[in-house]
């Protein structure tokens, strides 16, 4: 176990360090995949996870002299943000209920709520005179 508890505070320390990298404007797509890699010896190199990783990116978009990072859609460059601020609200689905019949709107509704908040928080936003 504490092997495992290294590797993670590494792993961490090595996705953190790539956040910082877009704060100062400086994520490459070399920086890009070595974020990638890093994610997923956070979780685990599943089938899931290694199709999710192919499909989302942490990516700039460039407005004058400002450029945001997000996590987004590589097929339509759609933001995670967006998606989950949509899914509050939405009525739980019945599966969803079966797994946690104690689930109320009300918390499924904070869920994505508070995942929302996650990813814009993540989100790096640099102008020009910050690189």
């Amino acid at each position: 176990m504490e092997f495992y508890f290294q590797q993670e505070v590494q792993v961490r320390k090595k996705l953190e360090e790539l956040i910082h990298a877009a704060y100062a404007g400086d994520l490459t797509p070399e920086r890009q995949k070595e974020f990638d890699e890093s994610l997923l010896l956070h979780g685990s190199h599943t089938e899931d996870n290694l199709d999710a990783i192919s499909r989302i990116e942490f990516a700039p978009q460039k407005h004058d002299q400002i450029t945001d990072y997000y996590f987004r859609l590589k097929s339509d460059q759609t933001e995670l943000a967006e998606i989950t601020n949509h899914l509050e609200g939405e009525p739980i689905p019945d599966y969803i209920q079966a797994a946690f019949p104690h689930l109320s709107q009300e918390d499924w509704d904070a869920t994505f709520r508070y995942i929302t908040l996650l990813l814009t928080l993540l989100g790096v936003r640099v102008s020009e005179d910050e690189k």
